[in-house]
């Protein structure tokens, strides 16, 4: 009697999802969005790409204050490059207290790339690569470099070959932060200042 019980309870169970399945129906809604293409562009710039024109957005203020660009060309004879990330560096690169902030740029005439080191406060502008040799640079054009970074170390590895540092082992040794420049998988180095001007210690191959 159990039996027969169970099997009737089963079948009813199941003649009921069948009839809910049946009644089931599925609606398929398609929704077409459309995505605007927004466009920003800068007013009676037309000569400015839009590349230059986020970079300059991007800048900080104290240096967009400063007044040492004329429009996006450093000195009429540099431009703004995005090649590498982030847009632009700062620190206390001369060790005078001041931020400074360091941007890479191209020679306009050349296309040699490089980048600019303009000390806060003074305003002073230091071109590094970009058509312009350094102390102990390997290169005027610097568009092997894409990686950069701040260095705030005091104690660095050594110099190779005669460019060492100061230290007993050659290692150099600095005050301020510095700029770490290296290609990707061969190597770098660092641009410091020394007092006077900035000079290239190449690290590693």
């Amino acid at each position: 009697m159990n039996r027969l019980l169970i099997i009737l309870i089963i079948g009813l169970l199941s003649s009921c999802n069948s009839n809910i399945d049946k009644k089931k129906t599925v609606e398929t809604k398609i929704v077409e969005k459309v995505i605007d293409t927004v466009y920003i562009e800068k007013k009676n710039d037309k000569d400015i790409s839009k590349s230059e024109f986020f970079i300059y957005e991007r800048l900080p203020d104290w240096l967009l204050k400063s007044n040492v660009f004329n429009g996006l060309k450093l000195k009429n004879e540099f431009e703004f490059d995005n090649r590498l990330n982030p847009l632009y560096l700062e620190a206390d690169y001369n060790g005078d207290g001041n931020l400074d902030i360091a941007i890479p740029i191209k020679e306009i005439k050349t296309d040699k790339v490089g980048f600019a080191i303009i000390h806060g406060v003074s305003n002073k502008i230091y071109i590094i690569g970009a058509g312009t040799e350094i102390k102990n640079g390997l290169s005027d054009d610097m568009s092997y470099i894409d990686i950069w970074k701040v260095n705030r170390e005091k104690i660095n590895e050594a110099g190779l070959g005669g460019n060492t540092g100061t230290g007993k082992k050659g290692e150099l040794i600095i005050k301020n932060s510095s700029l770490q420049i290296e290609k990707s998988e061969v190597g770098g180095g660092q641009i410091y200042w020394d007092g006077e001007q900035y000079i290239y210690i190449h690290q590693t191959c």
